[in-house]
This record gives structure tokens, C-alpha cells and sequence, in this order.
């Protein structure tokens, strides 16, 4: 599953700023490493709900980066 928080890249000029581009790609990066620990852990009920919370904590995190590139960009 591809992350949630993904930007399109149309054209270079339009691309937004380099610290934004960053705070993405570690989303992107922390959200790939949780998807293959609860992989692994599917057997243990607390790891899976844990898995499952950091999930949603990074789709929010990315839907509030998300948010505040659209204010200052």
C-alpha cells in the first residue's frame, strides 16, 4: 500500500519547499517501516493495535503537513 501523504510531481518549479519535501518523505519512510513491523507482528493482538494507531497518527501527520503546505505555499 502506497502512503497516504504522497505529493504529484507535475512540474520542478512547482514543487513545494525542500523542508516540506523532507518532513514527506520521512512520513513516507516511517509509514513503509510500520506497515512491514505489523506485517511481522499480525499473531500479537497489542503489537497489531499499536501498528494500527501509529497508522493513523501518521495520516494525520500527513494530512496537517498537508494542511499547512497549502497555507504557506
Amino acid at each position: 500500500m502506497e502512503p497516504p501523504f504522497e505529493f504529484a510531481h507535475l512540474d520542478p518549479a512547482c514543487d513545494p519547499p525542500e523542508r516540506y519535501q523532507a518532513a514527506a518523505e520521512l512520513l513516507a519512510d516511517v509509514w513503509g517501516r510500520v506497515r512491514a513491523f505489523r506485517a511481522d507482528c499480525n499473531d500479537d493482538p497489542f503489537l497489531t493495535a499499536l501498528t494500527g494507531h501509529l497508522e493513523a497518527q501518521l495520516v494525520a501527520a500527513g494530512l496537517v503537513l498537508s494542511v499547512q503546505l497549502d497555507l504557506v505555499w
